[in-house]
């Protein structure tokens, strides 16, 4: 189904289809143990096929995680993926310790991630096609 919040091309649609926190172990988790990176795994669709080869610029993913409670608002991470004319596509975005602040007062160390994905054409040129997501809510936790 196509995401509503996916604006652009009136050809194309899209959708943002996951966004999940992998800890340091390699399993899903939304409890995280702040002295430890941890990754951002995005995911997302363009359709229709036949539209989707016409893409040959840039995607931009960038994640934020807003705090909940005292604490920052943060750009946590930022990747560009290369757009392959293909339907499907991911990023990895690594988050190192130190990025935000872990549940020690006055921060609560709760956070909920916020993912934007943009996408430049071959020549450079940001377009109006933009997705939003907002992705689990966490907790980083100092052991």
């Amino acid at each position: 189904m196509a995401d509503p919040n996916f604006d652009g091309l009136a050809a194309l649609e899209g959708s943002v289809t996951a966004v999940a926190i992998i800890d340091h172990d390699g399993n899903p988790n939304r409890v995280i143990d702040d002295q430890f990176p941890f990754d951002v795994i995005v995911k997302w669709t363009v359709t229709p096929p036949a539209t989707a080869t016409l893409l040959d610029g840039t995607w931009t993913v960038k994640v934020y995680a807003e705090s909940i409670g005292p604490g920052p608002e943060v750009l946590i991470g930022t990747r560009n993926e290369p757009a392959n004319g293909g339907p499907a596509y991911s990023a990895k975005l690594t988050v190192l310790p130190g990025t935000l602040p872990a549940d020690v007062p006055p921060d609560s160390g709760v956070y909920k991630l916020v993912v934007v994905i943009t996408y430049r054409t071959a020549l450079n040129v940001l377009t109006e096609m933009a997705a939003f997501r907002e992705g689990p809510t966490f907790l980083l936790r100092r052991p």
